[in-house]
């Protein structure tokens, strides 16, 4: 091995407890960035979802026939009333 390897085996061995915490602080670190972002777009997707739905269910319930009026009104398609108003 060459004096420089020697070197950097001998600061590696020296520091070996703050490296490896650093690469445990790292990881965890990655993990809640990938939980977080993932969380995001999980909710992202229930939102649009639910908001789909609402929006159908409006347009269903606006599509159903309004039986809150108590009359009936029929409409004279074929002009019967204007011909018995005429004769009269």
């Amino acid at each position: 091995m060459s004096q420089a390897k020697m070197n950097e085996y001998k600061e590696y061995k020296k520091n070996k407890k703050q490296i490896l915490a650093k690469q445990k602080k790292k990881k965890l670190a990655d993990k809640v960035i990938v939980w977080v972002v993932s969380l995001a777009v999980a909710c992202g997707l229930i939102a649009a979802l639910g908001i789909t739905f609402r929006n159908m269910y409006r347009d269903y319930k606006a599509s159903q026939p309004d039986y809150s009026v108590s009359s009936f009104v029929l409409d004279d398609l074929t002009g019967i009333t204007e011909e018995t108003e005429a004769a009269e």
